[in-house]
């Protein structure tokens, strides 16, 4: 496998996988051949920049003959370990995590404050709808606190304040996914 070598200093070695895209798999059976290795101590595979950052002891032929040796396709990988990755499943919720980060910003930017109180009061219906039908059930769980904190900022007329409740909630529930 052809890289450059980006960054030296003993026992630890950065160097940039010379390819058009790393995909995860290639990121994930990478990094399974590298944590295998007895001289590899710690070994940091970003799919993203096709960067890899290797600490090892010993000797550092022994990595850079690794690394020319490397082939994607010789490598033998667990399917297990494949599928329990997590890898593109983390670029996911960190790409949700980001994208929910800059559409509440954009939208505190570019929208005056009676639209956006709008939209907040719309947005404000349905948790304080799942609210009331827990009271109904009888049940006090934080769905009824959540819709009365947001219920309760809403009849204040402080929208900026139901409106950041809402959004902590929505990242809570993309984390909690």
């Amino acid at each position: 496998m052809r890289f450059i070598i980006k960054h030296e200093i003993r026992g630890r070695i950065r160097v940039h996988m010379v390819q058009k895209r790393m995909t995860y798999k290639e990121a994930d059976v990478l990094q399974y051949i590298l944590d295998e290795q007895k001289f590899i101590t710690r070994a940091v595979v970003q799919s993203r920049t096709g960067n890899v950052t290797v600490s090892y002891t010993g000797n550092r032929e022994q990595v850079i003959s690794l690394l020319q040796n490397f082939r994607y396709e010789q490598a033998k990988v667990p399917e297990a370990y494949l599928q329990n990755s997590g890898r593109e499943l983390n670029e996911k919720y960190k790409e949700k995590l980001i994208s929910k980060i800059v559409f509440r910003c954009g939208e505190k930017i570019t929208l005056p404050y009676p639209v956006r109180a709008a939209i907040v009061a719309c947005k404000s219906v349905p948790y304080v709808w799942k609210g009331i039908k827990n009271l109904c059930r009888g049940k006090l769980e934080v769905p009824v606190l959540d819709a009365t904190a947001i219920g309760v900022s809403v009849l204040r007329n402080d929208m900026e304040t139901a409106g950041s409740i809402m959004f902590l909630l929505g990242i809570g529930e993309t984390l909690e996914e």
